[in-house]
């Protein structure tokens, strides 16, 4: 399976904050699209960074209440890992294994088009294994 056919079942919003965005806008942001992590670009295609919630409260440890107040390139990641829509599911999981990360921005021809989360990962999974039960048990009852 490629990380097309889960972007196709999941969608493909992604919650974009520009990197003149305060932390504050992002904090809110992330309530109003309810989701844990928001690409920052200018664009909305090239990708400059992202920033979690985890980012934030690691944020609010460093610089206190301060922190809402500042540019979120203070905070956010800027050497992000991403996939390609073409690539097959397992680079996800190898991503965000290897970068301890649970949010992958996904691009086509280099542009932002969507994003895959631990959740997302999770769900696809738990589809996958419940098909192969399925499968099994109409084999042993021969209804294959």
């Amino acid at each position: 399976m490629t990380v097309r056919s889960l972007l196709e079942k999941k969608g493909n919003f992604v919650s974009v904050a520009p990197p003149t965005a305060r932390v504050q806008d992002v904090v809110d942001q992330l309530e109003r699209d309810d989701v844990a992590a928001v690409v920052i670009s200018g664009d909305g295609k090239e990708i400059e960074g992202i920033v979690s919630a985890r980012a934030i409260a690691r944020g609010l440890k460093q610089f206190g209440r301060d922190v809402m107040d500042r540019p979120v390139g203070d905070l956010m990641t800027r050497e992000v890992a991403t996939c390609d829509i073409g690539d097959p599911l397992s680079r996800i999981y190898e991503l965000m294994d290897e970068h301890q990360v649970r949010h992958i921005p996904i691009t086509d021809g280099g542009a932002l088009c969507g994003i895959i989360n631990t959740l997302d990962v999770v769900k696809h999974r738990l589809a996958e294994i419940d098909a192969e039960a399925a499968a099994l048990k109409d084999y042993i009852s021969g209804r294959t």
